[in-house]
C-alpha cells in the first residue's frame, strides 16, 4: 500500500501564508465620543466631526475596515491597553501610554483652557490660580493636561477638594450650569466650535491662561494591533500628509 506523506516545506508555506494573512487583516475598532465637532453623531447613527474625518481618511487609505463605538476617555485609554478596541485619536503622547500603544502623527496640536460660566465667572491667569479656586475644577479621569499640571497636581495635597473627576463631558456642563464647579478643562477647539452650534455652550466663557499645549496623536493598540497594521497605517499617514489631505481637514474646521 502506498503512503502519502504530506511535504514538511509546503504545510510550513501554508502556516507560514495564514499567519501573514491573519497580521495583515486589517479591521479596526475606533473610539469616539458623541461630544462636540470630534465625534459628533447625528440621528441616523453615522459620525462626523474633526477626529472622524481623521480617521476615516486614513483607514481608506490604508484599505482598513472599521467600526466606531463610543467611549468615554478613560475607559477607552483601558480598554486600548487591554486591546479591546483598536484606536483612538488625539491621544497625547505619554510615557506611560507608550508602554501599551504605538503613536502615529502627529495629528495637530491641542490646547487646553479653562472654560467656566460667564454668568459666575472664574477667570483664571496662571496655573496657580487654578489650584485656587473657591469651586472645584472638573476634570476627565484618564486625561493629560501637560507636565506643569502633572507636577503641580502631584504637590497639591486635598486634590480631591480642588477637582473632580467625571466620566464624560456632559457631565462638566451639568455641573457648571448648577454651580457645582468654577470650570472645567477642555481642549480650545471643542468649546468654540460648540458655542457656534451648540445652545448649551452659550453661557460658556473660556479664561486667559492656556493650561497646556501639546501635539496630539493616533494611538494604536499593542496588544491587539499587528507590527504589519502599523507599518501599514504609517505609511498611510505619511501619504495622506504628503498630499496635504491632513490640512484639507484642519481648514474645514477652521484649525489651519
Amino acid at each position: 500500500m502506498r503512503v502519502i506523506r504530506p511535504c514538511i516545506g509546503l504545510l510550513l508555506l501554508i502556516v507560514s501564508n495564514l499567519a501573514i494573512a491573519t497580521s495583515n487583516n486589517c479591521e479596526l475598532i475606533v473610539r469616539f465620543e458623541n461630544y462636540s465637532a470630534q465625534s459628533l453623531q447625528h440621528e441616523q447613527m453615522r459620525w462626523h466631526g474633526l477626529d472622524v474625518d481623521f480617521a476615516k481618511a486614513l483607514l481608506d487609505e490604508a484599505g482598513c475596515s472599521y467600526r466606531f463605538v463610543s467611549l468615554p476617555w478613560g475607559r477607552a485609554l483601558k480598554m486600548l491597553e487591554l486591546g479591546d478596541i483598536d484606536l483612538m485619536l488625539s491621544v497625547s503622547k505619554t510615557a506611560q501610554r507608550m508602554r501599551f500603544a504605538y503613536f502615529i502623527g502627529p495629528q495637530r496640536e491641542e490646547n487646553i483652557v479653562f472654560a467656566t460660566n460667564v454668568t459666575r465667572p472664574f477667570f483664571v491667569q496662571s496655573l496657580e490660580a487654578l489650584f485656587s479656586l473657591p469651586k472645584p475644577v472638573a476634570i476627565q479621569r484618564g486625561a493629560y493636561y501637560g507636565e506643569a499640571f502633572e507636577a503641580r497636581m502631584k504637590k497639591e495635597i486635598d486634590s480631591e477638594d480642588k477637582f473632580i473627576y467625571v466620566p464624560d463631558n456632559q457631565l462638566k456642563l451639568n455641573l457648571l450650569r448648577h454651580g457645582r464647579i468654577s470650570g472645567f478643562l477642555e481642549e480650545k477647539y471643542n468649546i468654540v466650535y460648540q458655542r457656534e452650534y451648540n445652545p448649551d455652550f452659550i453661557e460658556i466663557e473660556i479664561a486667559p491662561f492656556i493650561i497646556n499645549v501639546e501635539p496630539v496623536y493616533i494611538a494604536l493598540s499593542k496588544k491587539s494591533v499587528s507590527r504589519a497594521i502599523i507599518d501599514k497605517l504609517s505609511s498611510a499617514f505619511e501619504r495622506l500628509k504628503d498630499a496635504g489631505k491632513f490640512e484639507q481637514i484642519l481648514k474645514k474646521y477652521k484649525l489651519d
